[in-house]
């Protein structure tokens, strides 16, 4: 596996901006654990040649859209509830952030065996 294959092209980028806008479409304060799970199949779709390309595809799509989903609700939850409610949000954004990740390598690895059997 080389990561310049993995990092060229559009995927990564795509599922960023897929989980960005569905985040923000969907409301600030709806889960977007759904839309990260079919994100991941989505970026191993497009990258299909190797597991490991897939799943690491995935997992930098949904480690960089997490993050800024995360980054953006702790910045309306201090700006709407001062900073006593943002300590709360804080530590379960950190918990939902590993979550989204672990369910975006998950998609990945079911959007690798689903682009595999669409090939055979």
């Amino acid at each position: 596996m080389n990561i310049n294959n993995v990092t060229r092209g559009k995927a990564v980028p795509l599922g960023i901006l897929i989980i960005l806008i569905t985040y923000l479409v969907g409301g600030l304060s709806s889960s977007v654990l759904p839309f990260v799970f079919f994100t991941g199949i989505i970026v191993a779709l497009m990258k299909c040649d190797e597991l490991a390309e897939s799943v690491v595809a995935a997992f930098l799509a949904s480690l960089f859209g997490s993050v800024i989903v995360t980054a953006i609700t702790l910045g309306f939850s201090y700006v709407l509830y001062g900073s006593i409610y943002f300590n709360y949000m804080f530590m379960q954004s950190l918990y939902m952030a590993v979550f989204y990740i672990i369910v975006g390598v998950i998609g990945g690895i079911v959007g690798y065996f689903v682009s595999r059997e669409l090939r055979d």
